[in-house]
């Protein structure tokens, strides 16, 4: 996107033209004068010497666009003693297109501006849903990606968070139906309902519980579009080798115990805001052993349901299968990786997020996978140290 927004809103400028292309329209300059002087024919060299301003237009601002046509209309008037001069009629014409593309780089140059801002905007708002992970929450390395449907955006439904909380760490992957600015509202409020429920309910089915409560609510009243969410809890006591998880809808897990992938059986409760059933209450959510250097892996459902060109769905963890468990960053970057590969297309937003227990004064980099490293894919990674 050529920017990004953190801490603070700024809008920052695009990215700068090279400095070798800006000089495109001098060197051109040049070349159209000497073609002047060699071809002594007025209606050649006018319209050599026309494209001048108008590649300016495209690389340049509007006050360079118009001293670079201010020097090709003194070219172009001036008695060389090598060429015919142009006459009135001649000039009046040169002087049309010079404004032109003093116009069109006007134009152009506010484009940009505004689509800056807009991408600006666009990011600030993705950041609100998925602030930046800090690479360790208490005894738990962790790192996220995002990578949106939306091509040349980062804005979507997805959202996820891990944060610490008097009961233990605890993390929340969601994924709001639909895309655009009303699921990311509806996104956003979950996060921030999540944010204050970690800090007085015990257990995650209350967290869950607080979550449909704002969504029917919300939408009750028009706050936001009657949009339903699928999400998964998980809740990591610093002091128990376990790790307590719950669904609405969402995707169960994978954990990661050395060179073995373990799928969680998860009996999902309905997805929050379809009024399907009662609401989740506490006591619904399942503990599953986690301990050190084990990593849970948890990700939408669009990561799985990405399909190669045979319409094969894939497969997650037949393809983690013997990999030795990486730093939780190498591990997401070696999923989206390998999806990207073998996914034909992808036509939902994709949350990956890893969480590995690292242990009391234990870093954040476990070993490296052991398959070869790939080059950067055009996804946001949040968190986590190479």
């Amino acid at each position: 996107m050529g920017m990004r927004v953190s801490g603070s809103i700024r809008l920052q400028s695009g990215t700068a033209v090279p400095l070798r292309v800006r000089l495109l329209p001098l060197a051109a300059l040049l070349a159209a004068t000497v073609f002047q002087l060699f071809r002594p024919d007025p209606l050649h060299a006018g319209i050599a010497m026309a494209i001048v301003p108008v590649l300016a237009a495209f690389v340049l601002g509007p006050v360079w666009t118009a001293a670079i046509a201010g020097l090709a209309l003194v070219v172009v008037a001036a008695p060389l003693p090598f060429s015919r001069r142009f006459d009135g009629d001649d000039i009046v014409v040169v002087v049309i297109v010079f404004a032109t593309a003093v116009g069109i780089s006007w134009i152009r140059q506010r484009f940009v501006a505004g689509l800056v801002t807009m991408l600006s905007v666009s990011e600030a708002a993705q950041q609100a849903i998925l602030p930046n992970l800090p690479p360790r929450v208490g005894d738990f390395a962790c790192a996220g990606l995002y990578h949106s449907a939306q091509r040349g955006a980062w804005i979507g439904g997805d959202l996820f968070d891990v944060r610490p909380s008097p009961f233990g760490t605890r993390l929340i992957l969601g994924d709001v139906q639909g895309h655009g600015l009303d699921a990311v509202g509806t996104a956003s409020m979950l996060l921030s309902v999540f944010h204050e429920a970690i800090l007085d309910e015990e257990e995650l089915g209350g967290i869950a519980w607080r979550l449909e409560r704002r969504i029917l609510d919300d939408a009750a009243h028009g706050y936001v579009p009657e949009l339903f969410a699928s999400v998964l809890l998980a809740e990591f006591a610093e002091d128990s080798d376990e790790v307590r998880l719950l669904s609405c809808g969402h995707p169960p897990p994978l954990l990661l115990r050395g060179e073995r992938v373990e799928e969680v059986d998860l009996k999902p409760a309905p997805v929050l805001g379809l009024r399907l059933a009662a609401p989740v209450r506490p006591g619904e959510s399942v503990a599953v052993p986690f301990g050190a250097d084990e990593t849970l892996l948890a990700f939408s459902d669009g990561l799985v349901e990405a399909r190669d060109e045979d319409g094969n769905y894939y497969p997650l963890a037949s393809h983690l299968q013997g990999l030795v468990v990486p730093s939780p960053r190498r591990l997401i970057e070696f999923v989206w990786d390998d999806a990207s590969r073998f996914a034909a297309r992808m036509d939902d937003d994709v949350s990956i997020l890893a969480v590995t227990r690292t242990g009391r004064g234990r870093t954040a980099e476990a070993a490296r996978p052991e398959r070869a490293e790939r080059p950067e894919r055009p996804v946001r990674v949040i968190g986590g140290r190479r």
